[in-house]
């Protein structure tokens, strides 16, 4: 049985670590692997973590005074530094490009094939970690996985990384029975949901002004739009400031984070994206098993791949907000289109994401 240590750069309730957790746990149900981690920070995940694999965490080899004289005195190791450690592995995969801080050690320590699953762009890049440590990742990398084109093309573009060294390896994300909702209170509008956080690359001020483009366009359509995942701060206050400015109030909510999710699929009717840069979104594909249609912008969003593949939605000019509301309308004004584009996202997630044969075939694939 071969034995796969995965790295996170933490254990929090964000993207990347959950797709992580979602792979580890399809892996797991063929018995083919044996699977460790190593986390850089911890999270509100941990436990998740720990419950599924055995679990090493970084932080807790911090470098205080005390520690270095420990490892001076009994020729303690990091387990970066682990020779025996490491070369346990089969395989090493390292969860995002912002392992370059530690994966320069584990190359120098390390026998086996390093493969790094990337899910960002070039602006979380800048963000999220320095050109120096990038350079780390790239070299100490014997392969490459991404979620979708866009990134492959990133990767290919901004780095001259070989075409023949990226393979594309799905997200996973469970199949489960959805039971029908209802919600009274709304049962006469169409609901547009957003979802996530409400920094700048996700792009809630677009969504707010393309509410603002459609009610100037149809100033009496039955429509609220509703976006999950904001939390309180400036962003917020903001963005609440511009709802009043608009006259937007009771038009479009921006409501705090839950993990509980289900009701709020439910009960739109159209998911739409506005990212200014995304990867390959999982809210799409959350919301393709609620059999919602999306929309999204060309471009910069990796979930373009999904939409164009499944036939499950629209695909609009970056940043065109006229079009994107226009688009909307395609859909308020069509409930056979709207429910056959949902279906068709919904039978494209059932055969590929939702699929755990499939995904786990491109896995065994892309360890080749």
């Amino acid at each position: 049985m071969q034995k796969i240590l995965f790295i996170s750069h933490d254990a929090s309730r964000t993207g990347a670590p959950i797709l992580l957790l979602n792979l580890v746990k399809l892996l797991l149900t063929f018995n083919e692997y044996e699977v460790n981690f190593l986390l850089k920070k911890g999270g509100d995940l941990e436990n998740e973590f720990k419950n599924l694999a055995p679990t090493y965490f970084l932080y807790q080899q911090k470098r205080t005074k005390f520690n270095y004289l420990k490892s001076k005195l009994f020729k303690t190791k990091s387990l970066l530094e682990d020779k025996k450690f490491l070369n346990q592995y089969h395989h090493i995969i390292s969860n995002t490009i912002t392992n370059g801080d530690i994966l320069e050690k584990i190359r120098n320590n390390y026998k086996n094939k390093i493969i790094s699953y990337i899910h960002e762009l070039e602006v979380a890049s800048k963000t999220y970690t320095t050109s120096k440590a990038i350079d780390i990742v790239i070299k100490s990398s014997d392969k490459f996985w991404v979620p979708s084109s866009l990134v492959k093309e990133f990767l290919y573009k901004e780095f001259n990384i070989l075409e023949n060294n990226i393979f594309k390896m799905p997200y996973f994300i469970e199949n489960r029975n959805i039971l029908p909702f209802d919600d009274g209170e709304n049962k006469n509008n169409f609901i547009i949901g957003g979802c996530g956080t409400i920094d700048w690359r996700k792009g809630p001020d677009l969504f707010l002004q393309v509410a603002n483009e459609l009610f100037l366009k149809r100033p009496n359509a039955s429509i609220v739009f509703k976006w999950k995942g904001a939390n309180n701060g400036v962003e917020l206050m903001r963005l609440q400031c511009q709802i009043k400015m608009t006259n937007l109030d009771g038009k479009i909510f921006f409501e705090s984070s839950s993990d509980k999710l289900d009701s709020f699929y439910n009960e739109i009717d159209l998911f739409l994206l506005t990212s200014r840069e995304d990867p390959y979104p999982l809210v799409i594909l959350e919301a393709a098993q609620f059999a919602k249609p999306s929309i999204c912008f060309d471009k910069v969003c990796g979930s373009s791949d999904f939409i164009n593949n499944s036939n499950g939605g629209e695909i609009i000019p970056f940043l065109d907000i006229s079009a994107t509301a226009n688009a909307i309308l395609k859909f308020y004004d069509n409930s056979i289109y709207t429910t056959e584009k949902g279906q068709n996202a919904k039978q494209f997630l059932l055969k590929t994401h939702s699929n755990k044969q499939y995904v786990y075939n491109e896995f065994k694939k892309a360890l080749l």
